[in-house]
């Protein structure tokens, strides 16, 4: 059960009605597409790079099946969603949302989210960071870190083109897509996407230290240095949300509290990965400016940002993601963590949230954004 703390107040734009809006599903019908393949030549010598994008859209409702997500294309590993299976787009332009997931992760892990913003009318394209997936690394595929730092924002930007120039493979969604009001969220690596899509500078003595220390330097060539040198930033992405956000050392002095867009950083306390000190923390001291917002949960951990605690067994996490039981699941019967059920929906609520304040100028919603928590579980800092 969601335990929400709500003050109620005034008749207009009545805060209780406005957070009871943006936890709930929107108006739309949520559509699903999965396994759309986005091909392009990324920056830093590499060759030509494919990957698969996931997509949640505003549809028409009742025009298709619900969905049943497959995990890493697993048939043994299923998640039924309440998004439709490839249905038509609903009519209209609606703003866009792109979803970074974690190192080991999926795009399908961010489900909850898009399917909340799609029925609230939102598009949100999720690319599979190929090279850095949790496929990638049942296969032992995983790229050198430093390959995987220079490619995650190309492919947000990919997926971006695509959506601009060829999406006509999703009946009616690339016209459909208002390319002008864009927000990029991701969680842990993700997050570090969010940043460096925003265009936070990248400090390439960090990366180069972090590379001799794990002894892959191969990768970082003169082509490496000059793509990371010229920047990954994405002047379309208006405003970012960082969950768990790592590699906060990655980025140059100054280069988070000098980017334009609003930030909404999210973290839990109990992280064992990205740690409140070592990331969060030195996150939020670069950042603090004017419409930025830090949202932390006390009992949080790391994968309390996603709902594999609650959709997968304890088998399965374990295979996926090592250490989970650790840093957010509560197994065994332990209740250490806030339940992944009772924190994504308060989580997406503050995404969509902060995304319609800045992107579509919804100044009724800053009270809720900015005021007192949705949820018992969590605490609020704003400058």
């Amino acid at each position: 059960m969601l335990a929400l703390a709500l003050v109620a107040c005034g008749d207009d734009g009545d805060p209780a009605d406005v957070a009871a809006d943006l936890l709930s599903p929107g108006p739309f019908a949520a559509g699903f597409q999965e396994g759309i393949q986005v091909t392009y030549t990324p920056r830093g010598g590499t060759a030509e790079r494919t990957v698969p994008v996931s997509v949640w859209y505003p549809a028409e409702p009742g025009s298709a099946e619900v969905v049943t997500y497959q995990v890493a294309g697993l048939s043994a590993v299923q998640v039924p969603g309440t998004a439709l299976d490839a249905p038509s787009v609903a009519e209209g332009s609606f703003p866009v949302a792109v979803y970074s997931h974690g190192s080991g992760g999926l795009a399908l892990v961010g489900y909850p989210f898009g399917e909340l913003l799609a029925s609230h009318g939102w598009i949100v394209i999720a690319p599979d960071h190929v090279g850095n997936t949790a496929t990638d690394g049942l296969l032992g595929n995983l790229d050198p870190f430093v390959r995987i730092a220079l490619n995650r924002p190309q492919d947000v930007s990919a997926a971006l083109d695509w959506l601009e120039d060829g999406a006509a493979e999703v009946s009616g969604l690339g016209g459909a897509a208002d390319l002008e009001s864009v927000m990029v969220f991701g969680h842990s690596f993700g997050g570090y996407t969010t940043f460096a899509v925003a265009g936070a500078a990248i400090d390439g003595d960090a990366l180069e230290a972090s590379c001799a220390a794990r002894g892959d330097c191969e990768e970082y060539t003169p082509e490496v240095v000059a793509a990371f040198n010229a920047g990954l930033g994405d002047p379309r992405v208006d405003a970012i949300v960082a969950q768990a956000p790592a590699l906060v050392s990655a980025f140059a002095e100054g280069a988070l509290s000098g980017l334009s867009q609003p930030v909404m950083l999210q973290t839990g306390r109990l992280d064992a990965t990205t740690t409140q000190e070592g990331q969060a923390v030195p996150f939020w001291a670069e950042l603090g400016r004017d419409d930025d917002v830090w949202v932390e949960m006390p009992t949080g951990a790391h994968f309390t940002f996603l709902t594999i605690c609650s959709d997968l067994d304890e088998t399965t996490i374990g295979l996926f993601q090592p250490g989970a039981d650790m840093d957010g699941c509560n197994v065994g019967g332990m209740e250490t963590f806030l339940p992944d059920v009772e924190a994504v929906p308060v989580l997406g609520a503050y995404v969509l949230g902060f995304a319609r304040l800045h992107l579509l100028g919804e100044e009724a919603l800053r009270e809720t954004v900015e005021g007192p928590p949705l949820g018992e579980g969590f605490v609020l800092t704003v400058p």
